[in-house]
């Protein structure tokens, strides 16, 4: 399960009139960052561009990445880390953060999906 935090509604107001199915055949631009469990050290960085070519509010985001289209990334379900652009370009940005140390016997990992704070 992906869990968000409350301040992640403060993000939806820049897309409040959009919905999940909105985004079907939408090219967007992704970033999501990961972070370590002290929140600061950052463990990788996935930036991409590609086309939404499925929405289902349980099982996420389905996109196409525009530099393997053999490939599907899968997001989270939420509008809260969306946005637009001047140019009406659609950005969803997320920061990920390990909620545990690393597990040596092979366990998963929890992770914390957050929409990421707005600089633009």
């Amino acid at each position: 399960m992906i869990a968000l935090n409350k301040s992640a509604k403060a993000h939806s107001k820049l897309m409040k009139d959009l919905a999940l199915n909105d985004l079907i055949n939408e090219t967007i631009h992704v970033q999501i960052k990961y972070f370590d469990t002290d929140k600061s050290t950052v463990l990788h960085e996935n930036k991409f561009s590609g086309r939404v070519i499925k929405t289902d509010p349980n099982e996420g985001i389905s996109i196409q990445p525009d530099e393997d289209k053999n490939a599907v990334a899968v997001i989270p379900p939420s509008i809260e880390a969306h946005w637009r652009d001047e140019n009406n370009t659609i950005h969803i940005d997320w920061v990920v953060y390990r909620l545990q140390e690393v597990r040596a016997d092979g366990e998963h990992e929890w992770w914390d999906w957050q929409p990421a704070p707005k600089s633009h």
